[in-house]
């Protein structure tokens, strides 16, 4: 079963950014040194920090669970499940202009400095790689929306666990970027980023899976270009989690990003 909530009998779309209800993710209060949202002499600047981090971590409570969904969706050719997805994105979309928002607004009232400002900054930056493992989740309910004519002799059947442990892999590293951002876990950031070869590794393995397929039957080519695609966004689902560690490590420690050898969608 893929992790990440998905798996439940009950799918219901999560309440819209600022009600009453959140996604799975809970927000837990800081307990590591460092943390630049405590300790402020100004109760506004600290509330305002808080609030942007929560919404954070609710944001991606409802990723997550969109990645689970899509993957379940694709492999047991639920087309209900996919379109549920597919109409939770706006609300994927809305929590990122509210995050983007709310940081401006932030900086350009309050003025902070050093890591107030950084802290702030590095959210904004959060909620923009949440969105874009949204996307990735869209694209994914997308061809399972249309796989269910498929049949059984196919190209998602013949790496259905390979998509299902990238969902777990993709999921796992979601789940630890986010608390590592709602605890201000340095040490937990760092355990992300460990993870990013083995998600690299399952998705080299399934595409020679793949081009073995695609070997034997010709009849699958689209949909089978359809799957690598449906591969590769799970590896860059990876990628997003892994900088969201990083826009951690940068929040509390000051430490900048890595910079990328190329876009590659990330």
């Amino acid at each position: 079963m893929v992790e990440g909530g998905s798996m439940e009998a009950e799918h219901q779309v999560p309440a819209a950014p600022g009600a009453a209800s959140a996604p799975r993710v809970q927000p837990a209060a800081a307990t590591h040194g460092g943390d630049p949202l405590e300790g402020h002499i100004s109760k506004t600047v600290d509330q305002s920090l808080s609030d942007l981090r929560i919404h954070a971590v609710q944001m991606g409570g409802l990723v997550i669970d969109q990645v689970g969904s899509a993957v379940q969706a694709l492999t047991e050719r639920d087309v209900r499940l996919a379109e549920l997805v597919l109409s939770r994105e706006p609300v994927v979309n809305d929590y990122e202009t509210r995050l983007d928002r709310d940081s401006l607004t932030f900086i350009a009232l309050q003025q902070p400095v050093a890591n107030d400002l950084r802290a702030a900054r590095a959210i904004a930056r959060v909620g923009l790689e949440l969105e874009r493992v949204g996307d990735e989740s869209k694209k994914i309910a997308r061809f399972a929306a249309r796989a269910g004519a498929l049949g059984q002799n196919d190209p998602v059947v013949a790496v259905a666990r390979y998509l299902r442990h990238m969902a777990t892999l993709s999921s796992a590293m979601l789940r630890g970027a986010v608390r590592a951002l709602d605890e201000s876990d340095p040490a937990l950031a760092r355990d992300v980023l460990a993870m990013d070869r083995e998600i690299d590794q399952e998705f080299a393995t399934a595409l020679r899976q793949l081009m073995s397929f695609v070997m034997q039957d010709h009849q699958f080519l689209g949909a089978t270009i359809d799957t690598v695609f449906a591969l590769k966004g799970l590896e860059r689902i990876g990628d997003h989690a892994k900088n969201v560690a990083e826009q951690v490590l940068y929040m509390v420690e000051g430490e900048a990003p890595r910079k990328k050898a190329s876009a590659g969608g990330a």
